[in-house]
């Protein structure tokens, strides 16, 4: 079994009181981020050293119990040799370690070994010397087995501090930090309640780049994540309410397209979607599993699709007020509904280009749509947005088709061959 021990013994530097894996980064504790990291990296158990049960680590218990994994607290390092098998094996996380799973999945790939780094950088950020050149990185990983020199040491030992130098002692492999890693911020040890501000905005940087999407609604939901998101999760404020937030500005944008303020209307239906991929960036940037998703439904999907047919609704009731007509609300439901089909069915046919996003960018439709109402030929526009997507469609069908498919003995191309000759 895969066991991770996570600490909050140590203190911050400059507040006794406050140990370091307590204080927060991003609206959460450094040791609930190292909590998302262990079970990123599959651990089944995890451990937890802290002086009593402060409702910090109760919280924890509850995350960690969510997520499926066993959780059980101690105060000192002979409870952990007890509780840690000889086959189990043991994932360590010093106090106050900020790490994304990757980047220790990518050094320790799987096996047995310590992270290590040049000792003059390693001791300048707090962590201990372990060799003549080297000093520790605060992430070590060992056969369970080792725990068991715990057992043996004073209680006053720092166990984290204590399987470090049992797992050197034991010759397992050393990993050697890059420091592309801690100057991009995705490695750092937070000693203070300073450096956890300090490094909150590259934090967040890293992991809000990988949202950044090809449109400028993704770019700018991205952007308004780090420049917000810290103020909104500090003051206590979840993803899911924000997510709420977007459902009540979508039906306020229903509302005044009802009342003739088309453009609005649109408008408001962009800075929805806006504002819903901003709590979907903030959940996931947080290890957060969505309020209210299941194994087979997604509130983001299903609020997308919801939104999609209000785009439908403004349209249609937009176009039967230019040309009040018979039939004209149901002409305009369903030439948009053909604009938002293509515009869900496109972007996987072009995979691979730059611009495909734009496709999926809700926030670039609205503007769109809201420049058209405007104008009196709102239909007109309709009807060309639907035509062009025809188009962009069969282009890339066509593209799919004469693609060259690799060769094969035996196929068209080696038949052809043997005709020639």
């Amino acid at each position: 079994m895969r066991v991770a021990l996570l600490s909050t013994l140590e203190p911050s530097a400059d507040d006794a009181t406050t140990p370091r894996g307590l204080l927060r980064l991003g609206g959460r504790s450094i040791v609930q981020h190292q909590l998302a990291t262990v079970l990123a990296l599959n651990c089944e158990r995890v451990i937890c050293l802290a002086d009593g049960l402060p409702g910090e680590v109760i919280a924890l218990q509850h995350s960690a119990e969510r997520a499926g994994a066993s959780f059980q607290v101690t105060a000192d390092g002979r409870s952990v040799a007890q509780l840690v098998k000889p086959d189990d094996e043991l994932l360590v996380l010093a106090d106050g370690l900020v790490a994304s799973p990757e980047a220790v999945a990518t050094l320790l790939g799987g096996r047995s070994g310590v992270v290590v780094q040049p000792v003059e950088s390693g001791i300048a950020a707090g962590h201990e010397r372990i060799d003549l050149n080297h000093a520790g990185a605060g992430v070590l990983r060992l056969p369970g087995r080792l725990a068991a020199g715990l057992a043996d040491l004073p209680g006053d030992w720092n166990p984290v501090s204590a399987l470090l130098r049992i797992a050197v002692q034991s010759s397992l492999r050393q990993a050697v930090l890059p420091q592309a890693l801690i100057d991009g911020g995705r490695w750092s040890l937070v000693r203070t309640e300073g450096e956890a501000h300090r490094l909150e905005p590259n934090w967040l940087r890293q992991h809000t780049a990988r949202h950044d999407g090809s449109g400028p609604g993704r770019w700018l939901a991205a952007r308004l994540v780090e420049r917000l998101g810290p103020a909104l999760l500090h003051a206590g404020t979840r993803p899911h309410i924000v997510a709420m937030g977007a459902f009540a500005i979508a039906l306020i944008a229903l509302g005044s397209a009802w009342f003739g303020a088309y453009a609005a209307a649109f408008a408001g239906l962009g800075i929805a979607w806006l504002v819903r991929r901003c709590a979907a960036i903030l959940a996931r940037v947080h290890g957060e599993r969505e309020f209210g998703e299941t194994s087979w439904l997604s509130p983001e999907a299903g609020f997308y699709v919801l939104l999609d047919l209000a785009f439908v609704v403004v349209a249609a009731w937009r176009l039967a007020a230019a040309y009040p007509v018979p039939n004209a609300l149901t002409v305009g439901g369903f030439c948009a509904l053909v604009v938002l089909g293509l515009l869900r069915l496109l972007p996987p046919l072009l995979t691979g280009r730059r611009w495909a996003g734009w496709l999926e960018d809700r926030l670039v439709l609205a503007l769109a749509f809201a420049a058209a109402s405007l104008s009196s030929v709102f239909g007109l526009a309709l009807m060309a947005g639907g035509l062009a997507l025809f188009a962009i469609g069969l282009a890339a069908a066509h593209e799919a088709t004469e693609a060259p498919g690799p060769s094969t003995p035996g196929g068209e191309g080696e038949a052809e061959r043997l005709t020639r000759s």
